[in-house]
């Protein structure tokens, strides 16, 4: 691990219970000592100094257990699994400290206070009354602890759910506008042919192939895409590869049954399946048959290739497969095979949502 991702991890533990506005609780505590714990309880004139002695220096000590405890103990050693030493520390801590309270309320402290709130003069009897009060406030400190970490628990979920769709927009967005630079080089190719030999499909090609780019920077933005959009820029992009299939060696047939009408389907999803047959050109003369049957909630596609896939197009098409499984679980059902019949098939399950009519 990084030394600076141990040292973000690192003040994350540290200052978690002043984050968020947990501080509050702190200042509540305190405010609560200070007026149960000491004004309520002094019969004699309320002065700066009376204040300064009575809670600033008598709870001078218990403060530092607490905030060694909050700081440096629990993020330091207990949060990095070092129990034997956290604990060892923490008891070391509880024990000794309350030796030095006792001392400096004995030989200072006790100099100020009422007489009915001194402490025994015997050192024992003073410590041990000094160690039960660190125990009665280590408990309810100990509480609003632990309740901190349970909200800061809970908001960790939260970033988490939000940081995951965070990352599956921009794995989304990267999917959706990845154009490939096979693809882009063998379409420009197609379109240098064409100007250089005119051939009546060439102005149609050069529109068809700038409308098929037209749509991919509009819809690329978007997470769904009406699905009569999606498969008219489908078919487009079929018209593409077919006005060049003599030395393209690949023609493309589309069939659909049922109506797109009111659905919407993830952008591009269609544009990009049918991208990684146009990167490289078939060596022989190839068939690329696509067929769509659309569901009520669903959107069934099947594409039958007459040629045996070669290990790029299978690379292609499994990561394909595995990016829009991984963007939209279990919804999205992806399956190729290589048949033994030397061609290949894939079917793939994509989910439909009703729209509005846009």
């Amino acid at each position: 691990m990084s030394t600076f991702v141990q040292q973000e991890i690192n003040n994350r533990n540290r200052w978690v219970y002043f984050t968020r506005g947990r501080w509050i609780a702190h200042a509540l505590y305190w405010a609560w000592v200070l007026f149960f714990g000491t004004l309520g309880r002094l019969e004699q004139p309320i002065t700066p100094s009376v204040i300064f002695v009575n809670f600033f220096l008598a709870n001078l000590h218990i403060a530092v257990f607490f905030y060694l405890y909050c700081l440096y103990l629990i993020p330091y050693f207990f949060k990095r699994n070092k129990n034997t030493q956290f604990w060892l520390l923490l008891l070391l801590i509880f024990f000794l400290l309350p030796v030095s309270d006792t001392f400096f309320n004995l030989t200072y402290l006790n100099n100020y206070m009422p007489a009915d709130e001194r402490l025994p003069t015997d050192f024992w009897p003073a410590y041990l009354n000094t160690t039960y009060l660190y125990l009665g406030n280590f408990m309810l400190f100990s509480m609003m602890l632990f309740f901190m970490e349970k909200n800061e628990e809970n908001n960790l979920v939260v970033e988490l759910e939000q940081e995951k769709k965070a990352i599956e927009l921009v794995k989304l967005d990267l999917l959706k506008t990845n154009i490939s630079p096979d693809f882009m080089m063998r379409s420009l190719s197609q379109l240098k042919r064409a100007a250089t030999v005119p051939e009546p499909y060439t102005p149609e090609s050069i529109i068809t192939f700038s409308e098929l780019l037209r749509y991919r920077l509009y819809r690329g933005k978007q997470q769904q895409t009406p699905l009569s959009e999606e498969i008219e820029a489908l078919k487009t992009f079929i018209n593409f590869i077919n006005y060049d299939q003599l030395h393209n060696n690949l023609k493309a047939d589309l069939q659909i049954t049922g109506d797109p009408a009111g659905k919407d389907v993830a952008a591009l999803a269609l544009i990009n399946v049918l991208e990684p047959f146009c990167k490289v050109i078939p060596d022989e003369a190839a068939d690329l048959k696509l067929s769509i049957q659309i569901l009520t909630a669903t959107l069934l596609l099947t594409i039958r290739y007459d040629k045996t896939a070669g290990e790029a197009l299978v690379a292609d098409l499994k990561q394909y497969g595995q990016d829009y499984i991984d963007l939209y679980g279990s919804t999205v059902l992806f399956n190729f095979e290589n048949c033994d019949d030397a061609t290949c098939k894939i079917e793939m399950t994509l989910p439909l949502l009703l729209n509005d009519g846009h």
